[in-house]
């Protein structure tokens, strides 16, 4: 009697956890019995994607003294020219069919066709850096430029492709676009750096990102292929009535069964149920796609320093980087949102030894909590996932010999830790991993 289960609510989770179809279950063991650990003859996914680059650079150089003051002038301007070609050999679906309670299966057909689908464009990218040295010690530095950020594979692919696995509310699915325009980013940076010592300083710096185009997973609901759904037909409409309303999904597929076993489109005894043609409505399709939303502005602060002790071999270096940006998450918003992934301060301080052949580091490397994905659900409806703040712990040890062997020996995330995937707050743990430490011991010969 599942309902002595402490926390059960007849919910369609329950009921998906222990309703399960026998038949359906015996004849999928029968399917894959015997079968051996291969990859497959024929791929089920094929997606071929050629990008074409032409390009021109030109470059001006300057040495000037201003002010008794060295001057250092970099100039230049690059034009690219880009055609994407995508094509994709992606599974056609033939009809849905549903195999338990509240699972139902995409069947697709045995031949594709590959789809191609184009896009192209050009920038001017130009640069320019200068910096001035008010002392041997002490030197500014200044510099803007253009420069873009091509889009991954997986968001310029060619065709749609829907997830096998479907919902009564909806399915997942994704698609590409070979026509996305790469992000253009303006940036501004400034830094000021003092040498204070031979292989010591200290420098801090400002950088500002005027990005556009900035490509961001948007969801559209729709009905790619115009499958019919069997658990929202007709049928299942009727049996839903005829069980007492209260939607029991067993219940209906028995009555479904019962009353239409005898037609092309159940099957009773493999235990599934396909969607009516031109009786039930089409599946509906939450389709995730990459698109160029908007303009973003990022700007934050570098921190850095290096100190050697003196001839002794020892050193330290330690950086920190501070950045924000004019966009952020709505944890309190259920829609769509724009939002940059993987946005976060960061550092990391080195404690070293170096001399006389030896080679000693140990890391500490440190990121704060950043955004990693805006989708999706169980539905493929919009939920953040966040990376918590982590940090670890690596060293290595190395010894050169005259003859040029190296032998070495390394240690990764030696305070094992651990990391942490959440939803909208840190009790929505949506994943968690530790691969615990690792070391190595090595050779190397260099001739």
């Amino acid at each position: 009697n599942f309902k002595n289960i402490p926390g059960y609510n007849n919910s369609s989770l329950f009921q998906e956890m222990f309703f399960y179809d026998f038949p359906t279950m015996a004849a999928l063991r029968e399917q894959i019995s015997g079968r051996p650990s291969a990859a497959p003859d024929e791929f089920t996914r094929d997606l071929r994607t050629k990008e074409e680059t032409t390009a021109a650079y030109l470059q001006w150089l300057w040495n000037f003294d201003l002010g008794g003051m060295n001057n250092n002038l970099r100039v230049g301007v690059r034009y690219e020219q880009t055609d994407v070609t995508s094509s994709a050999l992606t599974p056609i679906p033939q009809y849905i069919e549903w195999v338990a309670a509240n699972e139902y299966f995409i069947t697709y057909a045995d031949d594709q066709d590959f789809t191609t689908q184009k896009g192209d464009y050009d920038n001017w990218l130009p640069n320019v850096d200068w910096n001035i040295a008010f002392t041997d010690e002490l030197i500014l530095r200044a510099s803007y430029s253009h420069t873009i950020g091509r889009q991954a594979w997986d968001d310029i692919q060619g065709g749609v492709t829907l997830d096998a696995l479907v919902r009564r509310a909806a399915g997942t699915g994704g698609s590409g676009d070979p026509g996305l325009v790469p992000l253009e980013s303006k940036n501004f940076d400034l830094s000021l750096e003092w040498y204070y010592g031979s292989g010591s300083y200290v420098s801090a710096g400002y950088f500002r990102k005027d990005v556009e185009n900035y490509v961001a997973t948007a969801t559209r609901a729709g009905t790619p292929f115009e499958l019919p759904h069997p658990g929202n037909g007709q049928w299942a409409d009727e049996c839903n009535a005829a069980t007492g309303g209260g939607g029991d999904q067993v219940a209906i597929r028995e009555c479904i069964f019962e009353r239409y076993g005898d037609t092309q489109y159940v099957d009773a005894e493999a235990g599934t149920i396909q969607g009516v043609p031109g009786q039930d409505p089409a599946a509906i399709f939450n389709i995730t796609v990459p698109s160029a939303q908007r303009d973003v502005e990022i700007d934050g602060f570098e921190l850095a320093f290096q100190h050697l002790f003196g001839e002794s071999g020892f050193g330290l270096s330690a950086n920190y980087t501070m950045v924000d940006s004019d966009i952020g998450y709505d944890n309190e918003s259920l829609g769509d949102q724009f939002a940059i992934l993987g946005l976060s301060d960061s550092a990391n301080v080195v404690a070293f030894y170096d001399k006389n052949g030896w080679i000693a580091r140990a890391a500490w490397n440190w990121r704060d909590e950043f955004l990693s994905s805006t989708c999706c659900g169980g539905l493929g409806q919009p939920n953040p996932m966040y990376t918590e703040e982590y940090s670890q712990l690596d060293a290595i040890v190395s010894y050169s010999f005259e003859n040029g062997v190296t032998v070495f020996a390394e240690g990764f995330n030696l305070t094992d830790e651990y990391l942490r995937l959440i939803g909208r707050n840190s009790d929505m743990v949506r994943f968690v991993t530790q691969t615990g430490r690792r070391y190595g011991i090595g050779v190397r010969w260099t001739y």
